[in-house]
Protein backbone atom coordinates (compact mmCIF):
# COMPACT_ATOMS: atom_id res chain seq x y z
CA UNK A 1 0.00 0.00 0.00
CA UNK A 2 1.13 3.55 -0.75
CA UNK A 3 0.19 6.52 1.43
CA UNK A 4 0.84 10.16 0.52
CA UNK A 5 0.70 13.28 2.66
CA UNK A 6 0.15 16.84 1.45
CA UNK A 7 1.23 19.60 3.82
CA UNK A 8 2.93 22.85 2.88
CA UNK A 9 5.31 22.50 5.82
CA UNK A 10 5.39 18.72 6.20
CA UNK A 11 5.33 16.94 8.59
CA UNK A 12 3.24 19.32 10.73
CA UNK A 13 0.27 17.45 12.17
CA UNK A 14 1.18 14.34 10.17
CA UNK A 15 4.54 13.61 11.81
CA UNK A 16 3.32 10.83 14.09
CA UNK A 17 1.16 9.18 11.43
CA UNK A 18 3.93 9.27 8.84
CA UNK A 19 6.42 7.65 11.22
CA UNK A 20 3.88 5.01 12.17
CA UNK A 21 3.19 4.05 8.56
CA UNK A 22 6.91 3.88 7.78
CA UNK A 23 7.43 1.61 10.81
CA UNK A 24 4.62 -0.60 9.49
CA UNK A 25 6.48 -1.06 6.21
CA UNK A 26 4.12 1.12 4.17
CA UNK A 27 5.53 3.24 1.34
CA UNK A 28 5.09 6.88 2.37
CA UNK A 29 5.49 9.97 0.18
CA UNK A 30 5.05 13.57 1.32
CA UNK A 31 4.36 16.56 -0.91
CA UNK A 32 5.46 19.86 0.61
CA UNK A 33 5.77 23.50 -0.41
CA UNK A 34 7.69 24.81 2.56
CA UNK A 35 10.11 27.37 1.16
CA UNK A 36 7.90 30.38 0.52
CA UNK A 37 8.49 32.03 3.90
CA UNK A 38 11.83 30.48 4.72
CA UNK A 39 10.51 27.38 6.48
CA UNK A 40 11.63 24.09 5.05
CA UNK A 41 10.32 20.60 5.61
CA UNK A 42 11.59 18.59 8.57
CA UNK A 43 12.70 15.13 7.52
CA UNK A 44 10.93 12.00 8.68
CA UNK A 45 13.16 8.99 8.19
CA UNK A 46 11.82 6.70 5.49
CA UNK A 47 9.49 9.27 3.90
CA UNK A 48 10.11 10.24 0.28
CA UNK A 49 9.81 14.03 0.00
CA UNK A 50 8.49 15.70 -3.16
CA UNK A 51 8.54 19.49 -3.45
CA UNK A 52 5.97 21.34 -5.53
CA UNK A 53 5.20 24.92 -6.48
CA UNK A 54 8.65 26.31 -7.17
CA UNK A 55 7.66 27.31 -10.69
CA UNK A 56 4.93 29.61 -9.36
CA UNK A 57 6.11 33.24 -9.35
CA UNK A 58 5.29 35.40 -6.32
CA UNK A 59 2.16 37.49 -6.56
CA UNK A 60 3.21 41.13 -7.13
CA UNK A 61 0.34 42.58 -5.10
CA UNK A 62 -0.56 40.34 -2.19
CA UNK A 63 -3.09 42.89 -0.85
CA UNK A 64 -5.55 42.39 -3.70
CA UNK A 65 -8.77 40.71 -2.59
CA UNK A 66 -8.30 37.67 -4.81
CA UNK A 67 -4.54 37.29 -4.34
CA UNK A 68 -4.92 34.44 -1.85
CA UNK A 69 -7.52 32.68 -3.99
CA UNK A 70 -5.33 32.92 -7.07
CA UNK A 71 -2.33 31.63 -5.12
CA UNK A 72 -4.37 28.67 -3.92
CA UNK A 73 -5.42 27.78 -7.47
CA UNK A 74 -1.88 28.10 -8.83
CA UNK A 75 -0.44 25.94 -6.08
CA UNK A 76 -3.16 23.32 -6.34
CA UNK A 77 -2.62 23.12 -10.10
CA UNK A 78 1.14 22.94 -9.55
CA UNK A 79 0.74 19.98 -7.20
CA UNK A 80 -1.64 18.28 -9.63
CA UNK A 81 0.93 18.63 -12.41
CA UNK A 82 3.68 17.25 -10.19
CA UNK A 83 1.41 14.34 -9.29
CA UNK A 84 0.63 13.75 -12.97
CA UNK A 85 4.34 13.50 -13.74
CA UNK A 86 4.67 10.82 -11.07
CA UNK A 87 1.59 8.99 -12.34
CA UNK A 88 3.11 8.80 -15.81
CA UNK A 89 6.19 7.24 -14.21
CA UNK A 90 4.01 4.54 -12.66
CA UNK A 91 3.43 5.94 -9.17
CA UNK A 92 -0.04 6.15 -7.65
CA UNK A 93 -1.15 6.37 -4.00
CA UNK A 94 -3.87 4.33 -2.35
CA UNK A 95 -4.50 7.01 0.30
CA UNK A 96 -3.83 10.75 0.35
CA UNK A 97 -3.90 12.73 3.60
CA UNK A 98 -4.02 16.50 3.07
CA UNK A 99 -4.09 19.54 5.32
CA UNK A 100 -6.98 21.59 3.96
CA UNK A 101 -5.71 24.95 5.18
CA UNK A 102 -4.07 25.81 1.86
CA UNK A 103 -6.19 23.64 -0.44
CA UNK A 104 -3.07 22.26 -2.13
CA UNK A 105 -4.60 18.84 -2.77
CA UNK A 106 -7.83 20.20 -4.29
CA UNK A 107 -7.14 18.71 -7.72
CA UNK A 108 -5.22 15.54 -6.82
CA UNK A 109 -8.39 13.48 -7.13
CA UNK A 110 -8.42 14.43 -10.82
CA UNK A 111 -5.04 12.70 -11.17
CA UNK A 112 -5.72 9.73 -8.88
CA UNK A 113 -9.50 9.08 -8.99
CA UNK A 114 -9.07 5.61 -7.47
CA UNK A 115 -7.32 6.87 -4.33
CA UNK A 116 -9.03 7.55 -1.01
CA UNK A 117 -8.67 11.10 0.31
CA UNK A 118 -8.53 11.94 4.01
CA UNK A 119 -8.81 15.64 4.76
CA UNK A 120 -7.40 17.27 7.89
CA UNK A 121 -9.77 20.03 9.02
CA UNK A 122 -7.75 22.35 11.21
CA UNK A 123 -9.77 25.55 10.96
CA UNK A 124 -12.66 27.23 9.16
CA UNK A 125 -12.72 31.03 9.13
CA UNK A 126 -16.03 32.10 10.59
CA UNK A 127 -17.39 35.61 10.84
CA UNK A 128 -19.24 34.90 14.07
CA UNK A 129 -18.96 37.56 16.82
CA UNK A 130 -17.36 34.95 19.12
CA UNK A 131 -14.39 34.86 16.78
CA UNK A 132 -14.21 38.22 15.02
CA UNK A 133 -15.10 40.42 17.98
CA UNK A 134 -13.26 38.66 20.78
CA UNK A 135 -10.32 41.08 20.85
CA UNK A 136 -12.30 44.09 19.65
CA UNK A 137 -15.95 44.86 20.33
CA UNK A 138 -16.32 46.59 16.98
CA UNK A 139 -17.54 44.38 14.14
CA UNK A 140 -14.97 44.17 11.33
CA UNK A 141 -15.77 46.17 8.19
CA UNK A 142 -17.35 44.43 5.22
CA UNK A 143 -14.09 44.23 3.29
CA UNK A 144 -12.38 42.39 6.14
CA UNK A 145 -15.33 40.02 6.54
CA UNK A 146 -15.27 39.19 2.83
CA UNK A 147 -11.51 38.69 2.97
CA UNK A 148 -11.94 36.29 5.86
CA UNK A 149 -14.58 34.30 3.98
CA UNK A 150 -12.33 34.14 0.92
CA UNK A 151 -9.78 32.28 3.06
CA UNK A 152 -12.25 29.40 3.16
CA UNK A 153 -12.18 28.83 -0.61
CA UNK A 154 -9.01 26.70 -0.55
CA UNK A 155 -10.43 24.71 2.37
CA UNK A 156 -13.73 24.05 0.62
CA UNK A 157 -11.93 23.14 -2.59
CA UNK A 158 -9.89 20.53 -0.75
CA UNK A 159 -12.85 19.20 1.25
CA UNK A 160 -14.93 18.59 -1.88
CA UNK A 161 -13.12 15.38 -2.77
CA UNK A 162 -12.81 13.99 0.76
CA UNK A 163 -13.68 10.39 1.56
CA UNK A 164 -13.01 11.06 5.24
CA UNK A 165 -12.77 14.35 7.13
CA UNK A 166 -10.91 14.58 10.45
CA UNK A 167 -10.40 17.35 13.02
CA UNK A 168 -8.19 17.21 16.13
CA UNK A 169 -10.68 18.70 18.63
CA UNK A 170 -14.41 19.13 19.02
CA UNK A 171 -14.04 22.91 19.11
CA UNK A 172 -12.18 22.98 15.79
CA UNK A 173 -14.80 20.67 14.28
CA UNK A 174 -17.54 23.03 15.51
CA UNK A 175 -16.18 25.90 13.41
CA UNK A 176 -17.06 24.19 10.13
CA UNK A 177 -20.43 24.79 8.43
CA UNK A 178 -23.35 22.80 9.80
CA UNK A 179 -23.71 21.03 6.45
CA UNK A 180 -20.14 19.68 6.72
CA UNK A 181 -19.82 19.18 10.46
CA UNK A 182 -21.62 15.80 10.71
CA UNK A 183 -19.09 14.32 8.28
CA UNK A 184 -16.08 15.30 10.39
CA UNK A 185 -14.58 12.71 12.74
CA UNK A 186 -12.54 13.87 15.74
CA UNK A 187 -9.12 12.23 15.78
CA UNK A 188 -6.40 13.61 18.09
CA UNK A 189 -2.90 14.39 16.87
CA UNK A 190 -1.58 12.75 20.03
CA UNK A 191 0.99 13.55 22.72
CA UNK A 192 4.05 11.39 23.48
CA UNK A 193 3.28 10.59 27.11
CA UNK A 194 6.70 9.06 27.74
CA UNK A 195 8.57 12.13 26.51
CA UNK A 196 6.20 14.68 28.06
CA UNK A 197 6.30 13.28 31.58
CA UNK A 198 6.92 14.80 35.01
CA UNK A 199 10.39 14.67 36.57
CA UNK A 200 10.75 16.13 40.05
CA UNK A 201 14.55 16.13 39.70
CA UNK A 202 14.57 18.15 36.45
CA UNK A 203 16.45 21.41 36.16
CA UNK A 204 16.76 24.15 33.58
CA UNK A 205 19.97 26.11 33.06
CA UNK A 206 19.67 29.84 32.44
CA UNK A 207 22.09 31.63 30.11
CA UNK A 208 23.91 33.02 33.18
CA UNK A 209 24.57 29.49 34.42
CA UNK A 210 21.98 29.41 37.21
CA UNK A 211 19.92 26.23 37.39
CA UNK A 212 16.20 26.45 38.16
CA UNK A 213 14.32 23.48 39.63
CA UNK A 214 10.86 22.62 40.94
CA UNK A 215 11.88 24.13 44.27
CA UNK A 216 11.84 27.58 42.67
CA UNK A 217 8.72 29.66 42.02
CA UNK A 218 8.65 29.53 38.24
CA UNK A 219 5.94 30.83 35.93
CA UNK A 220 6.14 29.48 32.38
CA UNK A 221 4.58 30.69 29.14
CA UNK A 222 4.95 29.07 25.71
CA UNK A 223 3.75 30.45 22.39
CA UNK A 224 5.08 30.64 18.87
CA UNK A 225 5.43 34.42 19.22
CA UNK A 226 4.35 37.47 21.21
CA UNK A 227 0.83 37.18 19.93
CA UNK A 228 -2.38 39.00 20.89
CA UNK A 229 -4.17 35.78 19.92
CA UNK A 230 -2.22 33.95 22.64
CA UNK A 231 -2.70 36.58 25.34
CA UNK A 232 0.86 37.92 25.47
CA UNK A 233 -0.23 41.31 26.85
CA UNK A 234 -2.51 40.10 29.69
CA UNK A 235 0.11 37.50 30.63
CA UNK A 236 2.85 40.12 30.92
CA UNK A 237 0.55 42.36 32.95
CA UNK A 238 -0.29 39.47 35.29
CA UNK A 239 3.40 38.64 35.65
CA UNK A 240 4.16 42.26 36.57
CA UNK A 241 1.52 42.14 39.32
CA UNK A 242 3.07 38.98 40.77
CA UNK A 243 6.65 40.17 40.63
CA UNK A 244 5.70 43.48 42.28
CA UNK A 245 4.94 41.77 45.59
CA UNK A 246 6.84 38.49 45.30
CA UNK A 247 10.61 38.86 44.81
CA UNK A 248 11.05 35.12 44.25
CA UNK A 249 8.92 34.72 41.11
CA UNK A 250 10.92 33.85 37.99
CA UNK A 251 9.40 33.62 34.50
CA UNK A 252 10.53 31.41 31.62
CA UNK A 253 9.05 32.55 28.29
CA UNK A 254 9.48 30.42 25.16
CA UNK A 255 8.81 31.82 21.69
CA UNK A 256 9.97 34.69 19.53
CA UNK A 257 8.76 38.29 19.31
CA UNK A 258 6.70 38.02 16.14
CA UNK A 259 2.92 38.23 15.72
CA UNK A 260 1.73 35.16 13.78
CA UNK A 261 -2.03 35.64 13.80
CA UNK A 262 -4.35 38.54 13.03
CA UNK A 263 -3.47 42.24 13.17
CA UNK A 264 0.26 42.95 13.05
CA UNK A 265 1.03 39.62 11.39
CA UNK A 266 4.72 39.22 10.62
CA UNK A 267 5.90 42.13 12.78
CA UNK A 268 7.29 42.63 16.29
CA UNK A 269 5.17 45.73 16.92
CA UNK A 270 2.96 44.12 19.58
CA UNK A 271 5.97 42.86 21.54
CA UNK A 272 7.56 46.30 21.68
CA UNK A 273 4.27 47.99 22.57
CA UNK A 274 3.73 45.60 25.48
CA UNK A 275 7.31 45.90 26.71
CA UNK A 276 7.13 49.72 26.76
CA UNK A 277 4.48 49.59 29.47
CA UNK A 278 5.53 46.34 31.15
CA UNK A 279 6.80 46.71 34.72
CA UNK A 280 8.38 43.29 34.93
CA UNK A 281 11.75 42.61 36.54
CA UNK A 282 14.17 41.96 33.65
CA UNK A 283 16.48 39.98 35.91
CA UNK A 284 13.68 37.54 36.76
CA UNK A 285 12.01 37.43 33.34
CA UNK A 286 13.83 35.20 30.89
CA UNK A 287 12.95 35.39 27.20
CA UNK A 288 14.36 32.13 25.88
CA UNK A 289 13.39 32.37 22.20
CA UNK A 290 12.81 29.12 20.37
CA UNK A 291 14.38 25.99 21.84
CA UNK A 292 14.63 22.34 20.88
CA UNK A 293 12.02 19.92 22.20
CA UNK A 294 14.19 18.63 25.04
CA UNK A 295 14.79 22.16 26.40
CA UNK A 296 11.12 22.98 25.98
CA UNK A 297 10.17 19.83 27.93
CA UNK A 298 12.64 20.76 30.69
CA UNK A 299 10.99 24.18 31.00
CA UNK A 300 7.64 22.45 31.52
CA UNK A 301 9.13 20.06 34.06
CA UNK A 302 10.38 22.84 36.34
CA UNK A 303 7.21 24.91 36.00
CA UNK A 304 5.31 25.86 39.15
CA UNK A 305 2.52 27.52 37.17
CA UNK A 306 2.07 27.30 33.40
CA UNK A 307 -0.02 29.96 31.66
CA UNK A 308 -1.83 29.27 28.40
CA UNK A 309 -4.13 31.96 27.02
CA UNK A 310 -5.91 31.91 23.68
CA UNK A 311 -8.74 33.56 21.85
CA UNK A 312 -11.32 31.11 20.39
CA UNK A 313 -8.94 29.62 17.83
CA UNK A 314 -6.87 26.51 17.14
CA UNK A 315 -5.71 24.97 20.42
CA UNK A 316 -1.91 24.84 20.71
CA UNK A 317 -0.18 21.53 21.26
CA UNK A 318 1.78 23.28 24.03
CA UNK A 319 -1.24 23.33 26.35
CA UNK A 320 -1.85 19.62 25.92
CA UNK A 321 1.88 18.85 26.27
CA UNK A 322 2.07 20.93 29.44
CA UNK A 323 -0.86 18.97 30.89
CA UNK A 324 0.84 15.70 29.94
CA UNK A 325 3.99 16.88 31.74
CA UNK A 326 1.93 17.41 34.88
CA UNK A 327 1.97 21.20 34.90
CA UNK A 328 -0.40 23.29 36.99
CA UNK A 329 -2.05 24.97 34.00
CA UNK A 330 -3.80 28.33 34.17
CA UNK A 331 -5.80 28.54 30.96
CA UNK A 332 -8.05 31.19 29.52
CA UNK A 333 -11.75 30.65 30.07
CA UNK A 334 -12.36 30.22 26.34
CA UNK A 335 -14.02 27.41 24.40
CA UNK A 336 -10.94 25.57 23.06
CA UNK A 337 -9.40 25.47 26.54
CA UNK A 338 -12.62 24.45 28.30
CA UNK A 339 -12.76 21.36 26.10
CA UNK A 340 -9.84 19.96 28.13
CA UNK A 341 -9.56 21.91 31.39
CA UNK A 342 -12.17 21.62 34.14
CA UNK A 343 -11.65 24.46 36.58
CA UNK A 344 -10.34 23.28 39.92
CA UNK A 345 -10.04 19.66 38.80
CA UNK A 346 -7.24 19.37 36.23
CA UNK A 347 -6.30 23.03 35.88
CA UNK A 348 -7.61 26.51 36.45
CA UNK A 349 -9.47 28.92 34.19
CA UNK A 350 -9.03 32.67 34.20
CA UNK A 351 -10.56 35.61 32.38
CA UNK A 352 -8.47 36.22 29.24
CA UNK A 353 -8.81 40.00 29.67
CA UNK A 354 -8.23 40.22 33.43
CA UNK A 355 -4.55 40.24 34.50
CA UNK A 356 -5.56 40.33 38.18
CA UNK A 357 -7.61 37.15 37.77
CA UNK A 358 -4.75 35.48 35.88
CA UNK A 359 -2.27 36.58 38.57
CA UNK A 360 -4.51 35.24 41.36
CA UNK A 361 -4.76 31.84 39.69
CA UNK A 362 -0.98 31.76 39.14
CA UNK A 363 -0.40 32.58 42.80
CA UNK A 364 -2.61 29.70 43.88
CA UNK A 365 -0.52 27.33 41.76
CA UNK A 366 2.75 28.80 43.06
CA UNK A 367 1.64 28.15 46.62
CA UNK A 368 1.17 24.48 45.69
CA UNK A 369 -0.38 22.23 48.33
CA UNK A 370 -2.31 18.94 48.01
CA UNK A 371 -5.02 20.43 45.79
CA UNK A 372 -2.53 21.70 43.23
CA UNK A 373 -0.63 18.41 43.24
CA UNK A 374 -3.90 16.54 42.62
CA UNK A 375 -4.65 18.99 39.82
CA UNK A 376 -1.28 18.25 38.21
CA UNK A 377 -1.94 14.50 38.33
CA UNK A 378 -5.43 14.97 36.91
CA UNK A 379 -4.05 17.08 34.05
CA UNK A 380 -1.69 14.32 33.01
CA UNK A 381 -4.44 11.71 33.38
CA UNK A 382 -6.74 13.75 31.11
CA UNK A 383 -4.23 13.70 28.25
CA UNK A 384 -3.39 10.04 28.81
CA UNK A 385 -7.07 9.13 28.55
CA UNK A 386 -8.03 11.44 25.67
CA UNK A 387 -5.03 12.58 23.64
CA UNK A 388 -2.10 10.21 24.11
CA UNK A 389 -0.08 9.15 21.08
CA UNK A 390 -1.16 5.53 21.54
CA UNK A 391 -4.85 6.43 21.58
CA UNK A 392 -4.38 8.73 18.60
CA UNK A 393 -2.84 5.97 16.49
CA UNK A 394 -5.61 3.54 17.41
CA UNK A 395 -8.20 6.13 16.39
CA UNK A 396 -6.49 6.94 13.09
CA UNK A 397 -6.07 3.26 12.23
CA UNK A 398 -9.75 2.68 12.94
CA UNK A 399 -10.77 5.54 10.64
CA UNK A 400 -8.36 4.48 7.92
CA UNK A 401 -9.73 0.95 7.98
CA UNK A 402 -13.20 2.40 7.55
CA UNK A 403 -12.31 3.92 4.17
CA UNK A 404 -10.02 1.15 2.96
CA UNK A 405 -12.23 -1.88 2.53
CA UNK A 406 -10.18 -3.33 -0.39
CA UNK A 407 -6.88 -3.07 1.43
CA UNK A 408 -5.36 -4.72 4.48
CA UNK A 409 -4.25 -2.09 6.98
CA UNK A 410 -1.42 -3.47 9.04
Amino acid sequence: MRIAFVHQYFPGQFARLARHFVDEGIEVTAFYRGLRDGRSSDPVDGVHLVEYGQEIPPEPNEKRALAGTERFIREAVSLARKAEEMRKEGWAPDVVYSHTGWGSAAYMHDIFPQAKFIKYCEWFYNNTPEITQFLSAAAPPTGIRIGTSLMNLPILGDLAAGDLLIAPTEFQKSQFPTSIRPSIEVAPDGVDMEFFSPDSSASFALPDGRALTRRDRIVTYVARGADPFRGFKPFMEALALLQAHDPSVEALILGDRTVYYGAGHGTEVHFHEVMKSATIDPLRTHFLGKRDYASYRDVLRVSSAHVYLTVPFVLSWSMLESMATGCAVIGSDTAPVREFIRHGENGQLANFFDPQDIAARIEEALNSGPEIEAMRAAARRTIDERWSADLALVRHRELLARVLEPFIVK
